[in-house]
């Protein structure tokens, strides 16, 4: 065995294998082989890149093409700058007018007519009539107290009046039989008969009897005023309302016991309310007696009111007086409560006469305040961008010092996209957008619905088809 491996060996060493000539060939062909081999795989892998490119390409037009094609039954393609489609704005006109700067200052809605209504007698109360929330007009009755009591004792003042007025007749009518005999002594005082004894005597009758007259009238007068109590008190065992309001607060049941001043329920009129704001010092030049305002509640609607005092007392530590505020409601409106919060516009300084813009209007390009105002030309209306100079801030305007004069009509929405001399379409605030253009309400039928549309079946979804779909791309080749 190891004999047959160095026989191998030295058959097939280099040196032999260089000095035969066929083997040199061979190794020289293969050889050749191997390095061209090389650029011969790269050329077929540039070429198999080309056929994927050129594919690619063939996709991407026919992408193109198809856009093309829906940007045309759109409407048209896009052209360059200031001819693109109608751009649709809002517009509102500069004007011209008394303006007035305005701050913000929070104030409350109080109450003018709040309170207790409290018990006016003693007793057990009877029965509750009303709930928390209830409305009740004035007179309406809130509570009933037991009454027994106050009934019986009714009867006994009217029994003491009784017995007063028949004690002045009796004492009547001892008095005037006392004077007619003390008339008939002083007949016969110049007579042997005349007793002058007995004629002081019933003198001073007519005297007791005239005190005890004046005496049973004041008893007379005290019991008709004790009566007259009673049936005050036999009168209010029935609460009644003080005034129209609304029930926010009871304060009693069925058979708790009350004295005079306890309180029953707590009423407020919740159509005498008004504003109150702590409004600083130095902003008081604006307000006088009658003058107007917009206050903003939380929710609900804007109303306007006017100035109906200011407290002259200062707050030592905000440097704010109270003012009281009158609303002015065209019909009352329920959202308003007593202790809401409200923001009201104070005019900080007297008013001006000044040209202003709405502040939608204003938009920031490269570092300049500028408007867009409609011009009307031959192939329609168009934007013309002009550079402002703005004044003081009144309300949701900006005074306006340079760039604008009165009618000028700008564009308030639909401005931050815009471009000079573009060309738009104005609508109306009212109006509200549909699926294809303004205007354009939606619905289930005709060429503006969801029936309409071009895409969309029978059902208003998107078709599946292969021609809405576009081309495939190219995968794995």
């Amino acid at each position: 065995m190891m004999s047959w491996l160095f026989e191998l060996r030295s058959r097939y060493s280099l040196f032999r294998v260089l000095r035969n000539p066929s083997w040199v060939g061979a190794i020289a062909v293969a050889t050749t082989i191997f390095v061209l081999q090389s650029p011969i795989s790269n050329v077929h892998a540039q070429e198999r890149e080309k056929v994927t490119s050129s594919k690619s390409e063939k996709v991407k037009n026919n992408s193109q093409r198809a856009r093309k094609g829906n940007r045309k039954r759109r409407g048209g393609k896009r052209r360059g700058r200031g001819g693109r489609r109608a751009a649709t704005v809002f517009v509102d006109a500069v004007t011209k007018g008394t303006a007035t700067e305005t701050v913000e200052v929070y104030g409350r809605v109080l109450a003018r007519q709040t309170g207790v209504v409290a018990s006016r007698t003693r007793g057990a109360i009877d029965r509750v009539r009303v709930q928390v929330g209830d409305r009740l007009k004035k007179g309406d009755i809130i509570a009933t107290l037991v009454a027994n009591m106050l009934t019986a004792e009714r009867a006994l003042k009217a029994a003491e009046l009784t017995e007063f007025s028949a004690k002045i007749k009796t004492v009547g009518a001892q008095l005037r039989l006392s004077e007619q005999a003390l008339e008939r002594l002083k007949r016969l005082r110049k007579s042997a008969a005349f007793s002058v004894a007995r004629y002081q005597d019933k003198l001073r009758d007519v005297e007791r009897l005239r005190s005890s007259l004046v005496e049973a009238r004041a008893k007379q007068v005290q019991a008709r005023a004790r009566l007259r109590m009673t049936n005050i008190n036999l009168k209010n065992s029935k609460v009644l309302a003080p005034f129209d309001g609304v029930v926010t607060k009871r304060a009693v049941e069925a058979g708790n016991y009350v004295n005079v001043g306890s309180p029953v329920v707590t009423m407020l009129n919740e159509k005498s309310l008004e504003v109150e704001a702590e409004v600083p010092a130095n902003r008081l030049g604006g307000l006088t007696n009658g003058t107007e305002i917009e206050v903003k509640p939380e929710f609900g609607k804007s109303f306007k009111a006017t100035v109906r005092a200011i407290v002259p007392e200062e707050n030592a530590l905000s440097r704010t007086r109270a003012v009281r505020f009158t609303p002015k409601f065209v019909s009352y409106d329920h959202t308003i409560a007593a202790n809401q919060s409200v923001v009201l516009h104070i005019p900080s300084g007297a008013a001006k006469n000044a040209v202003t813009v709405h502040k939608d209007a204003i938009t920031q390009r490269r570092g300049k305040r500028v408007v867009f105002v409609i011009k009307e030309t031959q192939r329609g209306m168009r934007v013309d961008m002009r550079p402002v100079t703005l004044g003081d801030a009144f309300g949701l305007r900006f005074e306006v010092l340079k760039g604008l004069k009165p009618g000028d009509r700008v564009v308030i929405r639909g401005n931050e996209r815009l471009r000079p001399r573009q060309k738009v379409k104005v609508v109306q605030p009212g109006d509200r957008r549909g699926r294809r253009g303004w205007n354009k309400k939606r619905g289930r039928g005709g060429k503006s619905g969801w029936k309409g549309r071009r895409g969309r079946g029978k059902d208003g979804k998107r078709e599946r088809s292969s021609q809405r779909r576009g081309p495939k791309s190219v995968q794995g080749e």
